[in-house]
């Protein structure tokens, strides 16, 4: 029977609560550095003190327990004090990013309806709260009972409905995981680039299971930083442990593999991990431990962990199931056996409350099973998996149109409907594009339209207007008509067909002369990108490019060019002649 794989409940040790288990280190450890940020070195105590001043702060403009409050701030030592001050008060944080279209923002912050905004200074969204930047330390919050069942954030994932969906987590969440966790270990000394973003619930890997352990975190700017700055982290400020996504991980080792050197332990997830890129870095680094993490945000950061071996050269597994956590894979509501795949469910105290005043759905994703044990609630994943003989969780797909890019847990429906919506377009379809590894790396969106419809790229901009940048497709192409199957169903393995080729021909070859330095540029996008030539004028995120692809470049440069460019620096002049005046004005 599979339910003998997962793990006995255990009770926490250290505390119930996230805010109670960095007090718990900030007790203990007063004087430690949990921040590293611009030169700054920030200890456990100030941050502890901060956040009391901040959660004094926050009750007195009407936060409480059962609040949420929106937080747009950078990352930064005040972003932290602020989602602890806010645990602090019994309320949950819903973390937002400051580059989603400001559209998007109002929406989310209208829906929220949090007493606050807490926000930057000078941001003109109503009730906002700005963190001090001198806060009145020794100020402490009134007392407030917060359980591990209260909420803990609001995590908002892309909807079917073109409506975001949110996600709401509890502490207890949090805690199976932190209280006694296997990747940054108490007292452990490690010290971790903070590279992830608060939106994303994988965030609490590369900085709560640090903070709530006595661990130091170094801020970084951006995710992608993480992909060109290893070295240097690791040199200058003792870094030892890091948790890029999946993409960004395979990124490295195409790269740069030899920057992992000096590390303790490396953990990925996001999307399903690439076996080949996996076996380059066992061979390179067998003594240092490479983990493959699972989960949903409806299962809090993390469902199952795997340390991969020399011998998963065909396939990675999920893994097993972190403590207080149960996966099943089911066949309707039926118990599949070893070895017979099924839907992916997961139970045990990481499961989310349910989605954001949203009965209906919460209703439909999270049910009760029945077990030879008893009745128990789970969240269906959509994700097919199946179980083996030795207790690893495998991942076989998905069994609807939810796709992974990047990290990003993209519903199809979502860009489809906010396209839709766009005056002019008429029928459309999404569809994800394939990399070399068979991992989704971009979007494609097909549509039709009368003569008042908009043009390719002027749809690719209205949709930039309204979505993140990661739900906005990097391909987009008119059609008179959208290809349908002889039941008149869409055909999508036609457009799968069309979106490779409109990638691989999104360019037309032309014979330009180029200086060496140009050269190498465009013979590096060639590669990283995957098409046969790449135009020196136009930007190359019109070429098949993405931000990922940006950090890839900027390894390149550095690696084989011995100049350093700022990954902000390829964003403001993103083609092969900008890029290499970026090369030639650097050079010593």
């Amino acid at each position: 029977m599979t339910t003998s794989f997962n793990p006995e409940p255990r009770p926490f040790e250290r505390a119930e609560t996230m805010h109670g288990l960095f007090e718990w280190c900030a007790g203990r450890w007063p004087d430690r550095t949990a921040l590293h940020h611009q030169g700054r070195d920030i200890s456990y105590r100030e941050l502890a003190e901060t956040a009391d001043a901040y959660a004094a702060e926050l009750q007195a403009r009407g936060v409480g327990r059962g609040s949420i409050v929106p937080v747009l701030l950078p990352r930064s030592p005040e972003l932290f004090a602020t989602l602890l001050a806010v645990l602090k008060c019994g309320a949950a944080y819903a973390a937002l990013d400051l580059r989603w279209p400001q559209t998007r923002l109002a929406e989310l912050i209208e829906h929220l309806g949090g007493p606050v905004v807490a926000a930057e200074r000078g941001a003109s969204w109503p009730s906002s709260w700005s963190p001090p930047s001198q806060p009145v330390l020794g100020t402490r919050p009134a007392a407030v009972e917060v359980g591990a069942d209260d909420p803990c954030a609001v995590f908002f994932t892309s909807g079917t409905t073109g409506t975001p969906k949110g996600v709401v987590t509890a502490h207890r969440g949090n805690v199976r995981l932190f209280d006694d966790w296997l990747f940054t270990p108490l007292d452990s000394g490690a010290v971790m680039p903070q590279a992830l973003a608060a939106t994303w619930d994988a965030f609490g890997l590369d900085s709560w299971g640090v903070l709530f352990n006595g661990g130091t975190l170094v801020l970084l700017e951006d995710t992608l930083e993480l992909a060109t700055k290893l070295r240097d982290l690791i040199a200058i400020h003792g870094v030892t442990t890091i948790f890029p996504p999946t993409a960004v991980f395979h990124s490295m080792v195409d790269n740069d593999l030899d920057a992992f050197a000096g590390l303790r332990a490396v953990g990925t997830g996001g999307e399903k991990l690439s076996a080949r890129h996996a076996a380059r870095f066992l061979e390179a680094y067998p003594d240092i431990p490479l983990y493959n993490m699972y989960g949903p945000v409806e299962s809090s950061v993390a469902a199952t962990c795997h340390r991969v071996r020399p011998e998963d050269r065909a396939e990675v597994p999920l893994g097993v199931p972190f403590p207080n956590t149960q996966a099943y894979i089911l066949d309707g509501d039926r118990l599949c056996d070893v070895g017979e795949s099924g839907e992916i469910c997961l139970g045990g105290k990481g499961l989310a409350l349910g989605y954001f005043e949203d009965d209906a759905l919460t209703a439909r994703k999270f049910v009760e099973i029945a077990l030879p044990s008893g009745p128990e609630r789970v969240y269906r994943t959509g994700d097919l998996g199946r179980w083996t003989a030795d207790g690893l969780l495998h991942f076989e797909g998905r069994a609807d149109r939810q796709v992974k890019i990047r990290g990003h847990r993209i519903e199809l429906d979502d860009v489809e409907h906010n396209a839709g919506r766009v005056p002019g377009v008429g029928a459309c379809a999404v569809v994800p594009v394939t990399g070399a590894d068979g991992a989704y790396e971009d979007l494609c969106l097909f549509y039709t339209g009368s003569g008042s419809a908009p043009g390719e790229e002027e749809l690719r901009s209205r949709l930039a207007e309204r979505l993140p940048g990661y739900l906005v497709p990097a391909l987009v192409q008119r059609l008179e008509r959208l290809p349908v199957l002889e039941d008149r169903k869409l055909d999508r393995r036609a457009l799968a067909e069309l979106a490779a080729n409109r990638r691989a021909e999104s360019v037309a070859p032309v014979a330009e002369e180029l200086s060496d330095t140009e050269a190498a540029v465009a013979g590096f996008l060639r590669e990283i990108i995957g098409v046969p030539t790449i135009a020196s004028d136009v930007s190359f995120f019109r070429q098949g490019g993405n931000s990922l692809s940006a950090a890839q470049l900027c390894s390149r440069i550095s690696r084989d060019l011995g100049v350093k460019l700022r990954i902000s620096q390829v964003f403001e002049a993103p083609t092969v002649r900008g890029v290499a005046g970026l090369i030639t004005a650097g050079k010593p």
